[in-house]
């Protein structure tokens, strides 16, 4: 079997202490590093997910540890560590011309949802993997209901719901980054693009605006993670156009403050000072998250700058 070299890094990822447990060894604790019960001079440093061996030198990342001290082939290990995570290893690199073709045609008035996958593991290893996300938010989103893997393919296909509970819109979102490229992104056919995905809270006057659906699940993660629920109303634009925002007013009229969190790019911050005076001008109180300026968005920041803390994002009115 061959392997992409997507696959192969996702492989190497995995922590070496699971894959030291899958093949049988005993992992022990001493102090910052794990060790084995069986072989107490090789050290896995979790920090860096590599081990060493200080009685012959040797050293290496998980697919090493597998050929190492399990004789496995290399084709083998990289299987291994990719079931160990629940990664699927069928798909191959040719299939994503195949998607592509399938999302291109919005001809069709008519939304018909992609196939829904029984099983979730391409979704779950490529939002905590690449996106930093836990499982509870992962699970979070899935009951509510706004997402879902798809059976062809494994993208994850994100839902947008009007106030009562009809799916309105459709995304996919691809969970392989081949070559550097990111992951495929689409909408599904004949979906309505004035709604987005949303979490809605009808006793909040509160509204958190996002560009993307994965930044507002990182939203979530940093603000409301530790509830369990939802404070405030978020919505994910999906582009930069207001258009699922006006909707979203409409159908909450409770609505009295907008928090604008779009990208810190130049066209983000570019729509965000045209939306915030547009909506001061109708009433609204308005103002925007001033997270630190080195993150390109909310998910950046959690992946990069939050690590674990509970940090609150600084607000600034304007």
């Amino acid at each position: 079997m061959r392997f992409t070299q997507e696959q192969i890094d996702q492989a190497k990822q995995v922590p070496v202490e699971r894959i030291a447990k899958s093949v049988g060894y005993t992992v022990v604790k001493k102090g910052r590093y794990f060790s084995l019960e069986e072989m107490d001079s090789l050290m896995i440093n979790t920090r860096k997910n590599l081990w060493w061996r200080y009685s012959n030198g040797t050293h290496g990342n998980s697919i090493d540890f597998l050929i190492e001290f399990a004789n496995y082939s290399f084709q083998q290990a990289v299987k291994e560590c990719l079931e160990v995570a629940n990664i699927d290893i069928s798909f191959q690199q040719d299939e994503i011309k195949n998607y592509r073709k399938d999302y291109d045609n919005t001809s069709s008035r008519e939304m018909k949802l992609p196939k829904r996958s029984d099983r979730f593991q391409r979704l779950y290893a490529y939002l905590m993997k690449k996106r930093k996300l836990s499982s509870d938010t992962i699970q979070f989103f899935i009951r509510k209901q706004l997402l879902y893997e798809e059976e062809k393919y494994h993208n994850i296909v994100f839902l947008g719901r009007d106030k009562k509970g009809k799916i309105q819109y459709a995304g996919v979102h691809g969970t392989l980054e081949l070559n550097g490229k990111k992951a495929f992104r689409g909408d599904v056919e004949g979906n309505n693009k004035s709604y987005g995905v949303n979490l809605r809270n009808e006793k909040s006057t509160k509204l958190v605006v996002l560009e993307a659906v994965i930044d507002l699940m990182s939203y979530f993660e940093i603000q409301n993670k530790m509830k369990g629920s939802c404070e405030e109303n978020l919505l994910a634009l999906g582009m930069l156009a207001d258009l699922p925002l006006e909707t979203f007013l409409k159908e909450n009229p409770q609505i009295k403050e907008i928090i604008f969190a779009l990208d810190h790019d130049e066209k983000g911050q570019e729509a965000t000072e045209k939306l915030i005076k547009k909506y001061q001008q109708r009433g609204f109180e308005v103002c925007k998250y001033q997270y630190p300026e080195q993150y390109k968005d909310i998910n950046d920041y959690l992946k990069l700058g939050f690590q674990g803390r509970k940090i609150p994002l600084t607000r600034g009115r304007l």
